[in-house]
């Protein structure tokens, strides 16, 4: 039997309406501003109060009264790529209606529709998410406090997200004398070279393996390679970024030093230089805190449905805020991640009520299940 999305007709048209407005405004990352004062605008409207603008461009705002404090936060940017916004019966498309637009307004609206639940709830709708994660660095480095901070990513509304690995860039040079294309015998190639580097690489890469598991698992992704300048002669040197995921189980720094120790023993006569980018550590949420608990028994109450908790491969601002802050966090919120940055992007329009309905029960259930 199929599940009705909770609410009166009125309300889900108007939650439905939301999305569309924030759809139809294109918004990649650096161009956030014009969502923003759209959001700002509704915010008042729904009885947000102090709402305003950051140095960073987030638009933020409080509603509600009580000791429980909790931040709920979605990100306005999407990738680069306009599509055209459209609404059928069951589903909404655009870009941003997965990732992450649905989720943020599915937390704006139920923190509105929480005002009585005895939580103080501050909403963040956060800039650069898609890029260099500056509007969750100025929100983790202000001086609110909070005792819980909720996520908004697309997993589903009976799905809560309580881990994300972490994330670094990998910038590898390697370099060698190089020399005419007629002789390659005689001439180390800087691309040969790295092939080297990268197979070593996928060994270590093998050896942090976890069967079945992706979650614990490293992976090494290869992005950008470049070498040569011309056609006939082979390659000084070759330049590539890696992305690389880790699991809670491998800190960020511990990663490097192994992979420096593969990369400087790769390539005999050639010179291999390593340069880490800033890293973003995973993160994994205890299953029995006081916050997934109270998701539980949300989407129990709400849909009817055993809550399944998930553990996602990516980084998103969770594990930003996680690490500078000692805060119980997950991330929660509608839409099919597997659609997130595809030229298909969707949302189903009852997915994402019901997540409306569930967070905002899960305020509620928060409430009761906080000390005090």
């Amino acid at each position: 039997m199929k599940r009705k999305p909770q609410g009166s007709d009125g309300s889900r048209e108007e939650a439905v309406e939301l999305l569309l407005g924030a759809l139809k405004i294109y918004s990649p990352t650096g161009e956030e501003a014009g969502l923003g004062a759209y959001l700002a605008e509704n915010m008042a409207r729904m009885g947000y109060t102090n709402v305003r603008t950051d140095r960073a461009g987030n638009v933020l705002g409080e509603v509600g009264k009580g000791k429980t404090r909790l931040l709920l936060c979605g990100h306005m940017d999407t990738v680069p790529g306009k599509l055209p916004v459209r609404r059928t019966k069951d589903e909404v498309f655009g870009r941003g209606a997965a990732d992450a637009k649905s989720p943020l307004c599915a937390l704006l609206l139920a923190g509105a529709k929480a005002a009585d639940s005895g939580v103080k709830v501050t909403f963040a709708g956060v800039t650069e998410e898609e890029g260099d994660g500056a509007g969750v660095e100025s929100l983790a480095g202000g001086g609110a406090k909070y005792d819980y901070a909720v996520f908004g990513e697309p997993s589903g509304a009976d799905r809560i997200a309580i881990g994300a690995r972490g994330r670094m860039s990998l910038k590898v040079e390697v370099m060698t004398s190089g020399g005419h294309a007629s002789s390659p015998w005689a001439h180390l190639s800087a691309f040969d070279a790295f092939t080297a580097v990268l197979a070593k690489l996928r060994s270590y890469e093998s050896s942090k393996q976890v069967d079945g598991d992706h979650f614990r698992s490293v992976s090494i992704s290869p992005t950008i390679v470049s070498a040569g300048t011309y056609q006939n002669v082979i390659p000084c040197l070759c330049e590539a970024t890696l992305d690389l995921r880790l699991p809670p189980s491998l800190p960020s720094s511990q990663a490097v030093r192994e992979i420096r120790s593969v990369v400087e023993g790769s390539a005999d006569g050639a010179k291999v230089v390593l340069t880490p980018g800033p890293p973003t550590e995973a993160y994994e949420a205890d299953p029995g805190s006081t916050l997934v608990r109270a998701f539980q028994r949300a989407i129990i109450v709400r849909l009817k449905a055993k809550p399944v908790l998930v553990r996602k491969t990516g980084t998103g601002d969770m594990n930003t805020f996680a690490q500078k802050r000692s805060v119980g966090c997950l991330t929660y919120g509608p839409g099919p991640s597997s659609s997130s940055h595809t030229d298909f992007e969707f949302v189903r329009i009852r997915d994402y009520l019901d997540s409306i309905e569930v967070a905002k029960e899960a305020i509620g259930q928060l409430a009761a299940l906080s000390p005090g």
